[in-house]
């Protein structure tokens, strides 16, 4: 798929790969019935957040990093579907589908600084030229990672509590939960120091093109303001 980045962060983050998830919620008093669909339900989200927690692990593209990470953190919400605690879920979703898409426009933005290449082992010393992209990707992954005083911790203790006070549960999702909870900080704050803090690898025009370009604009903004008509609009 080829879209703009704010595009590809609305779809990617919070519109077709939550579709399932708001269908289940709307349809719950059909689901609530059905005892072994939530059985699988279950099943299911528990074995997709591990999976896809372990696999982001692996991931050298950023842009796939992200989206095993979506894969993930949609496994919790499965899961709770299957637990019936669909209020915990729509908070969840809304709390993920807001982070995912402000992360999906910093991985866009990322993508552009370095000319293009989505390789995490070509990228380094962002912060050195944009210091913002840092500080953001440390507050997106401390966020997403459910660290405690966020409001990614909040969602995901509501869905935990439903989890720990069942007695049915199984030893593979309390397995699985397990996982996630220990890879899901480890890629976040992998993909921010190799961003940010790691050493320069990148091509030198990609930072010397990040010059230019804020050089660029910073003339013509300086010469649209100091035209006369410009500055006379500008100040009314």
């Amino acid at each position: 798929m080829e879209a703009p980045t704010p595009a590809s962060a609305l779809i990617h983050s919070s519109t077709l790969v939550v579709a399932g998830v708001f269908l289940i919620i709307r349809f719950s008093v059909i689901f609530e019935f059905a005892v072994f669909t939530n059985y699988y339900l279950i099943l299911l989200g528990a074995m997709t957040l591990a999976f896809g927690a372990l696999s982001a692990n692996f991931q050298v593209d950023i842009k796939k990093l992200v989206a095993y990470s979506t894969i993930s953190q949609i496994g919790y919400l499965v899961c709770g579907c299957g637990f019936l605690c669909y209020e915990e879920v729509l908070l969840y979703l809304i709390i993920h589908a807001l982070n995912k898409a402000f992360l999906f426009v910093i991985v866009g933005y990322t993508v552009h600084f370095f000319s293009g290449n989505t390789d995490l082992r070509q990228m380094g010393g962002a912060y050195l030229y944009s210091f913002d992209l840092a500080v953001f990707f440390f507050g997106v992954g401390f966020n997403l990672a459910g660290l405690p005083y966020s409001a990614g911790f909040l969602g995901k203790e509501f869905l935990l509590f439903q989890i720990l006070r069942d007695d049915f549960i199984s030893g593979l999702v309390r397995g699985c939960w397990l996982v996630s909870f220990i890879c899901t900080p480890i890629y976040m704050f992998t993909v921010t120091f190799l961003v940010s803090f790691g050493p320069k690898k990148g091509a030198i025009s990609a930072y010397s093109s990040y010059w230019y370009n804020n050089i660029r604009l910073t003339f013509q903004t300086l010469t649209s303001l100091f035209n006369k008509p410009n500055l006379i609009t500008f100040l009314n």
